[in-house]
């Protein structure tokens, strides 16, 4: 009996234990209701954007992964066996919203005479699932828009109906690429003066045929350039050809040049041969005297010879003025004014060429040195 009521009273004690644990849980508050509503519209948002993930047809205009995507990035295209992704070019009026992808590369007959030539056509790039990365798109889009540009080793050629339906490319993307060389010819100044470097080193390299060959390619490009002609000139003098000289500053008078120095080296010619008048008539009173003194005095000279000393000494004692330390001008003076039978001034000149004599040759200082004698 005593087993008996052991096992009774212990099941009592477990009804009860297990009465209290129902009390337990049914004392346990609910889930909260907005934990559930807030699950639940996790739930619709992420089955809807994975729906519109998965039903999205993305259409790109060509135009805008034209501008968008710099024209070297076609040759970055790797050589595959295949394009993953099929394109269809379509040039309809009315675009659609898909198209189903081609199985054969080669353009349908029908396809052709349905293209329109007119702008309000819109070439549109329709790339199929599997879909393609946008910088893939954008290279697929380039070698269509640019047929003649595409790699030789790729694989997969362009089909021909891309060509019908090109995407017209701005003028700006296709110069970008192109590097463009302009060769200017030299100008007339540029080459003339290239030509008279050459031909000064030539002359300072004591190469005088060669510099005279510069002189004269100048000559024919500026014949209106008297340094062209002095050039020569001295350069014949310093082969020892004053005939060539002569004729070099001849050509620059029937070029109608008027120089100082030309004048007065045609001048000195004449006064080699002792044509005095002629002289005369190289060296007209047209310069400047501070300039040009050398001038002056060779035209004094001239006049003195032809016995014209009025004129003569009217000139050597400007260049007196001018001049005061060369004795040839007071020694010239000195000449005119003896022969004009003035003794006094003539005797003074000669004293003042004897005092500023050093350039004068021991000739000219005998002489001098004999006049002051006679002019006492």
């Amino acid at each position: 009996m005593s087993v008996i009521n052991k096992m009774l009273r212990d099941l009592d004690q477990r009804n009860h234990n297990a009465a209290n644990v129902n009390q337990v849980i049914a004392r346990r508050p609910g889930q909260p209701l907005w934990l559930t509503v807030l699950l639940l519209l996790t739930f619709g948002l992420l089955c809807f954007a994975i729906y519109a993930v998965l039903s999205r047809n993305p259409v790109m205009p060509a135009a805008d992964l034209t501008s968008a995507v710099p024209e070297p990035a076609a040759q970055q295209l790797p050589a595959e066996p295949a394009i993953p992704a099929e394109i269809v070019i379509s040039a309809s009026l009315e675009p659609t919203d898909s198209l189903e992808p081609t199985d054969s590369p080669e353009p349908s007959q029908s396809a052709a005479p349905e293209q329109s030539a007119t702008p309000e056509n819109t070439a549109t790039t329709i790339i199929a699932a599997p879909e393609l990365p946008v910088q893939t798109v954008a290279n697929v889009t380039e070698i269509a828009s640019q047929p003649e540009q595409q790699p030789a080793d790729t694989a997969a050629p362009v089909p021909q109906s891309t060509k019908v339906a090109q995407v017209p490319v701005p003028p700006a993307a296709k110069t970008d690429s192109s590097l463009s060389v302009t060769s200017r010819e030299p100008t007339a100044a540029q080459s003339q003066a290239k030509l008279r470097q050459q031909a000064l080193a030539a002359a300072q390299a004591g190469q005088g045929q060669q510099a005279l060959r510069y002189w004269q390619q100048l000559q024919q490009l500026a014949p209106q350039d008297a340094v062209v002609y002095l050039a020569q000139a001295r350069l014949w003098l310093q082969l020892g050809q004053p005939q060539q000289a002569e004729a070099s500053l001849l050509q620059a008078k029937a070029q109608g040049i008027m120089d100082a120095d030309i004048q007065l080296m045609l001048a000195q010619a004449a006064a080699s041969r002792q044509q005095w008048l002629q002289v005369e008539a190289l060296l007209p009173a047209g310069f400047a005297v501070p300039l040009h003194p050398d001038y002056y005095g060779l035209k004094a000279t001239a006049l003195q010879q032809l016995e014209q000393h009025q004129q003569a000494f009217e000139w050597f004692a400007e260049l007196s003025r001018l001049q005061p330390q060369l004795g040839k001008w007071w020694l010239g003076g000195a000449v005119s004014l003896e022969a004009l039978a003035r003794p006094a001034e003539a005797h003074q000149y000669y004293l003042n060429a004897l005092q500023w004599g050093d350039s004068l040759s021991v000739q000219s200082k005998t002489f001098i040195q004999q006049r002051l004698v006679a002019t006492e």
